[in-house]
């Protein structure tokens, strides 16, 4: 089954595969609790905290795009510009909170997703280590260059068969992600990205931060963060896969005429989306997986549930079939 892409936009899942490199020891030594959380708070800060210039490819499935991204660490406000070097120009301008946006077709949102725009690459980590430290084992795997620069490599073994694993290279002295690799089951490439050029600190010439198209200020849309709860009328969420907690929920997405609903998930490094509509026609469940995005869709009732991430299928089955609908009131 073909997935549509516009559960993949809204899931905040971009499409892109690469050759993968065995890289240290088989069964390196996990780190420490407390090793694992200073490195996790490091490399969290470091694309706030760090000034840099550079080039990366991010691959994925067939696509392939290479993006060009300048950030300036300023005090406490930092500027960040990003631009596709192929493809169709996409620009996006950030000082703060204010953010720019040029895309072709004047086909811009209404608003931009807070939460999205803090996983932007190579901001990929959250803040709270904990919410990684749950899902995943880490280790140090060895060391190695990425455009140049020496890096240490961690894997992100998972705890459980709800996730991938991932891999990471960190550049030691600054904390910064130079590159990023999800890895399948059976070890096979996911999703890649990678520096091919970086330079790290020094003087960076703040013309590079200079706009090349007009750029549109939208409003940035506030997450709910880690204190959201679903309080939904119609349905009840029991056993969800261990670490993914709810970070977003809306209504009505893409102006369709029907409602539907989108509740978001994340185990702090991938994304699982939730969509509830109401059924129009006859349906039977389905599954299906694309590279490391698994697809599960089942009618429950006058509903259908969809659920869509970059996690294998065991997790959106298991996520779907935690909505159950809520028993109704008894009348006083």
């Amino acid at each position: 089954m073909r997935i549509p892409s516009a559960w993949l936009l809204a899931g905040g899942v971009l499409l892109a595969s690469t050759s993968l490199l065995a890289a240290g020891p088989a069964t390196p030594t996990p780190l420490s609790a407390a090793e694992a959380n200073q490195l996790v708070q490091r490399v969290a800060n470091a694309p706030r905290l760090v000034s840099y210039h550079g080039v990366y490819v991010h691959q994925y499935g067939d696509r392939f795009e290479t993006v060009r991204v300048v950030h300036i660490a300023d005090g406490d406000k930092d500027i960040e510009r990003r631009e596709t070097l192929d493809g169709p120009p996409l620009e996006l301008m950030r000082e703060g909170d204010r953010v720019g946006l040029f895309l072709p077709e004047d086909a811009y949102p209404s608003s931009i997703d807070r939460r999205m725009m803090s996983k932007l690459f190579p901001r990929q980590w959250p803040d709270q280590a904990q919410q990684v430290l749950s899902g995943y084992v880490i280790r140090k795997a060895g060391h190695a260059r990425v455009a140049g620069v020496a890096a240490d490599i961690y894997e992100f073994e998972p705890r459980d068969r709800f996730r991938y694993p991932h891999r990471y290279w960190i550049h030691p002295e600054s904390g910064l992600m130079l590159k990023s690799m999800m890895v399948g089951l059976r070890n096979e490439p996911i999703e890649l990205f990678t520096f091919s050029q970086i330079q790290i600190g020094g003087t960076i010439d703040r013309k590079l931060l200079k706009p090349s198209h007009p750029l549109r200020v939208l409003p940035l849309e506030n997450s709910e963060g880690d204190a959201l709860k679903m309080q939904d009328p119609e349905w009840e969420v029991r056993g969800l896969p261990p670490g993914f907690r709810l970070v977003k929920a809306k209504r009505s997405l893409w102006g369709k005429a029907r409602p539907v609903t989108h509740h978001l998930y994340s185990d702090g490094l991938v994304t699982v989306s939730v969509f509830i509509e109401p059924m129009q026609r006859a349906t039977v469940p389905s599954i299906s997986q694309q590279g490391g995005l698994s697809f599960f869709s089942r009618p429950f009732g006058n509903y259908v549930l969809t659920v869509v991430g970059e996690v294998p299928t065991e997790a959106v089955q298991q996520l779907s079939n935690a909505y159950v609908l809520r028993e109704p009131t008894p009348a006083e």
